[in-house]
């Protein structure tokens, strides 16, 4: 039986993009070919972000082009997943009522399961309760064929309740994957091709599988420095806040991890930064960077 097609549109994070590989995945194995082509499309999926109101717009825009799509060929079937589904629910059906499916960022692995109902003319279903682990952490994306780099998703969630940010209330409280769990899907990656991994989360440097002790996030880039056939490692993003000196010393000791970071220091005003309910001062991120920079610079070696 000739398979149907899938088209997705990601927008946002580099997590949007690793969810998107992971509902291709999914959906491949329920009948569904990709395509980049929404024309020819059987399913059309957005994965949304929520993050800045114009990522609202454009996904709202791109909505109302494929309301002709769907008056053309009243079988094609329209979703809409991510964090705009996540916050707008019921809300975002309402105002766009051809599409088919919404769902939350807690409700991936349920994909084609929600797909299939709709498929036989449930009407339109809003899925976006949360759940106290999130099971679609568990499922390992696959990279398109011929990359060399791909995404790993080591956490999602944050629990630091900036004053402006509604990645708690969309994503939920911080979960970390078991490190063998990682390493396991490192190793399954690098024998593949894969020579550059990024690990995601949204704050990746509070990693913590056992919070109160375990392993933490300078373990698992250490373990997975260990594995034959990874030559590069980067991450984002991570947090001023948990920026430590074992962290630093691992960019002088490990040789795949590259020499950048991305620390989003958002502002030099003390005053600002609590407003911002970040969590640390404009000194007090300075003083622990030097001290963590000391030590790097004297552990660090030669790469090549």
């Amino acid at each position: 039986m000739e398979k149907k097609k899938l088209y997705i549109q990601t927008f946002g994070c580099q997590m949007n993009v690793q969810d998107s590989e992971k509902m291709a995945a999914m959906l491949e194995d329920a009948g569904y070919d990709s395509t980049d082509d929404p024309l020819g499309a059987d399913l059309i999926i957005l994965n949304t972000c929520s993050i800045r109101e114009k990522a609202e717009q454009k996904i709202y825009s791109q909505l109302g082009r494929f309301r002709a799509l769907k008056n053309a060929n009243p079988r094609l079937l329209i979703g809409v997943g991510g964090c705009m589904a996540q916050q707008c629910g019921d809300r975002l059906a309402r105002k766009a009522s051809h599409i088919d499916l919404v769902f939350g960022t807690h409700q991936i692995h349920r994909l084609p399961e929600l797909v299939g109902a709709v498929g036989q003319g449930s009407g339109c279903r809003v899925e976006t309760g949360f759940y106290d682990r999130v099971p679609s952490l568990e499922i390992p994306a696959q990279p398109h064929a011929g990359r060399v780099g791909t995404f790993v998703t080591i956490m999602q969630g944050c629990n630091n309740y900036c004053s402006y940010c509604v990645v708690p209330y969309l994503r939920g409280p911080e979960e970390s994957r078991p490190l063998p769990e990682i390493l396991r899907e490192v190793e399954t990656l690098a024998d593949g091709g894969i020579r550059e991994i990024t690990l995601l989360g949204q704050n990746v440097n509070s990693y913590s599988p056992s919070p109160g002790g375990g392993p933490d996030f300078t373990d698992l880039i250490r373990a997975i420095d260990g594995v034959v056939g990874i030559e590069r490692v980067r991450f984002t993003t991570s947090h001023p806040k948990d920026l430590s000196p074992k962290l630093v010393a691992c960019f002088g000791d490990l040789a795949s991890l590259c020499e950048h970071i991305h620390l989003p220091v958002q502002s030099g005003s003390d005053r600002v930064l609590g407003m911002m309910n970040r969590g640390y001062t404009a000194e007090g991120t300075l003083k622990r960077s030097l001290r963590c920079a000391a030590p790097a610079r004297r552990s660090a070696s030669p790469r090549t």
